[in-house]
């Protein structure tokens, strides 16, 4: 005897939807692993600050604190990282966390990412979503702001 499993169904949710919100000057961009992805319009042969989501499943046990403990970790591992600060925002309407940071990159000089965390409860299963924006340092003292305010438009729909 046999039976089919399907996703989506109620035992194999759809990944949640997410949405962005971003200025004219920026464009979805397709990348390995993003569920969404943007990024600005720049010179060619420029760094295209971009802003990344992506979303990993687990089961029902996991916690947001053990997202952030993977995160500050894998962070902590960069050779020459420079924390630049953390908190615990809101992020798609729930408990979430931030952190920013830099590092250098030999193809670009320095690069500096933030990444914001969030758990969705969604049927058996929890949802990791992540939001992580990079920008090369030049173009962070200009754009940051902006980099801010497209990770903290992040909704669920």
């Amino acid at each position: 005897m046999s039976r089919t499993l399907t996703f989506p169904s109620s035992d194999a949710p759809a990944l949640p939807i997410v949405s962005l919100d971003v200025p004219d000057d920026w464009h979805v961009l397709s990348t390995t692993a993003a569920m969404l992805a943007a990024a600005k319009e720049v010179e060619q042969g420029e760094f295209r600050p971009n802003v990344v989501v992506s979303i990993s499943r687990f089961g029902s046990g996991y916690t947001l604190g053990t997202a952030i403990e993977a995160v500050i970790d894998k962070v902590s591992s960069i050779e020459g990282v420079v924390e630049l600060g953390r908190d615990r925002p809101e992020v798609l309407g729930r408990a979430g966390f931030r952190i920013e940071f830099s590092y250098p990159d030999a193809r670009v000089g320095t690069l500096v990412q933030a990444v914001r965390l969030a758990l969705v409860s969604n049927g058996p299963a929890l949802d990791l979503v992540e939001v992580t924006a990079t920008a090369t340092a030049a173009q962070s003292m200009a754009i940051w702001p902006e980099i801010r305010a497209i990770q903290a438009s992040a909704t669920l729909a």
